[in-house]
């Protein structure tokens, strides 16, 4: 794909600053990943609406930046993003934590079709896709921790993914301002597993929270 890049100096600044803040600070290299990213992202979001957010400096906030905010609560190197869509929070994530491995589990063909192509022109080899419905997924080996961001409310979240949580395994819905409802909704065995993280956006007023479940 030859197309220049989208994201100005001041944005890609923008972008490893927000890095450094999160106390995750990406490389040369990783950055330059993001870039690219990015530019897959936009080049097959015209067809395939696989974001809303098409603005560069709101896809460095509510994007990148975002999916970095959970990086001091990942516990482990195996990690599974569940509903990765355009590859958040994993693929951020992995580009600033090198010592991790992913898995990006998506069951729409098309989010999955993308998130494969952009880890093999990415050279992302820390990666794997997996095209298939995150209930009916059975991985050879388990993972230290599970990752959600906007995938469902969290009964069904834990619902869909209960046969994920082994003993030792770390699981971080990443939330907006107000789940209460759903929080109330969970049984009282689980809620107590369960410890609520504010996390915030540098460079955004975005009001951001993490459910962390410790199994």
């Amino acid at each position: 794909m030859n197309e220049a890049p989208i994201l100005s100096e001041d944005l890609l600044l923008k972008l490893a600053d927000g890095a450094v803040a999160l106390n995750c600070p990406l490389s040369k290299p990783s950055l330059d990943k993001c870039l690219a990213h990015i530019n897959l992202l936009l080049h097959w979001n015209r067809v395939h609406n696989l974001t809303a957010v098409v603005a560069p400096e709101e896809i460095i906030t509510r994007h990148f930046l975002d999916s970095l905010t959970v990086a001091s609560l990942i516990q482990g190197t195996r990690l599974l993003d569940i509903g990765s869509g355009g590859g958040f929070p994993g693929i951020p994530l992995a580009l600033a934590l090198l010592e991790t491995r992913w898995t990006l589990i998506d069951s729409r063909g098309k989010r999955a079709r993308f998130l494969q192509e952009t880890v093999d022109l990415l050279g992302l080899e820390r990666i794997e896709v997996a095209h298939e419905r995150v209930e009916n997924y059975q991985p050879e080996e388990n993972f230290d921790t599970l990752v959600a961001r906007a995938v469902a409310p969290l009964p069904k979240l834990i619902f869909l993914t209960q046969h994920l949580w082994q003993k030792g395994v770390r699981v971080i819905a990443m939330k907006g301002s107000c789940f209460s409802t759903e929080w109330k909704q969970i049984s009282p065995s689980i809620r107590k597993r369960a410890e609520i993280v504010r996390l915030s956006v540098p460079g955004a007023e975005l009001k951001r929270q993490a459910v962390v479940f410790q199994n």
